[in-house]
């Protein structure tokens, strides 16, 4: 039987380590492929796959990208104001009875009332989700409001009357001051620009003290007791238009035009020489006036909308 030869000692060293060497790298290696897992446990398909956007995660997405909705404010269509403005009057009738020793001596003819002026301010309420769309893109909308106006007005009048006794006409003069609360409607056309025009309407009551009341007889003599005051009061209707002018947010320049109509009047002055003329009774026709008037208003909402993104 043959002896295997003896094996030199320096190789009985070499293969342990080379054995150890190669245990070692194959457990770094299972420990390097094993490490993921158990660090951050499992791996999932969801995980690694592509996410697909169902109809349920897009409207979630949505949702969150979309801009809070405003939040209710009841007074966002509250608007106040005040303006000043002036009035070019129209001729108007006049008749006028004087009580004489001899009797009733009646007379007719036209005043003509003088340029004047007026001021006040006004409270409105615009009903903003109220709004009629008139453009396809919703851009322009018509929105109706309501008005509180109180008006404060000053002019001088004069007229000059006719009677079939006298020889000459009877010049009459005075100045009045108007107080004239209003209530009214407006349709505002809203748009995207800092221009918003209106329309709008009112009715009232015109409530006058005319004072300075004086009447010269065709002789040149006054007939009027001076320092008398009288009130009357008459139904007033006006139409208006304008423009709202944005200067920065919630504040506008008003540019408007009006026509104003009031219903005759009746009024009685006492005479200076009662063995003369004891009283006058006079009677105004229909009146009515140009205004021209601008304001300056404070909306608490926007009567502007705002623009479309593109």
């Amino acid at each position: 039987m043959a002896i295997a030869p003896p094996r030199p000692h320096g190789e009985r060293r070499r293969r342990p380590r080379a054995a150890i060497r190669v245990r070692l790298a194959v457990g770094i290696l299972l420990w390097t492929a094993a490490a993921p897992g158990a660090v951050g446990g499992p791996i999932s398909s969801e995980e690694i796959g592509i996410d697909e956007l169902t109809p349920e995660k897009a409207a979630a997405r949505l949702e969150l990208r979309r801009p809070p909705d405003p939040e209710e404010n009841w007074t966002k269509g509250f608007v106040v104001g005040g303006f000043f403005g002036g009035a070019w009057p129209t001729t108007q009738r006049v008749s006028g009875i004087a009580r004489t020793p001899e009797g009733l001596q009646s007379s007719h003819g036209y005043s003509q009332p003088h340029t004047g002026i007026f001021t006040g301010p006004y409270l409105g309420y615009n009903f903003m989700d109220a709004g009629l769309p008139l453009t396809k893109d919703g851009k322009w909308k018509a929105i109706p409001g309501v008005l509180l106006i109180l008006n404060y007005a000053e002019m001088s009048s004069s007229a000059l009357s006719y009677s079939s006794s006298s020889e000459g006409p009877t010049a009459s003069s005075g100045s009045s001051r108007t107080f004239l609360p209003e209530i009214g409607g407006v349709v505002i056309f809203s748009n995207p620009t800092r221009f918003v025009p209106f329309l709008g309407a009112t009715a009232g009551v015109a409530l006058s003290w005319t004072s300075g009341n004086s009447v010269i007889s065709p002789s040149g003599e006054e007939l009027v007791a001076p320092g008398q005051t009288v009130f009357t009061y008459a139904p007033s209707t006006k139409v208006l238009a304008g423009i709202a002018i944005r200067i920065v947010p919630h504040w506008n320049w008003i540019l408007g035009y009006a026509t104003r109509f009031i219903a005759p009047t009746e009024s009685t002055v006492e005479g200076l020489h009662p063995d003369v003329v004891s009283a006058i009774s006079s009677r105004t026709g229909w009146y009515q006036d140009f205004e021209g008037w601008v304001a300056l208003q404070y909306d608490f909402g926007t009567i502007r909308q705002a623009p479309a993104a593109p």
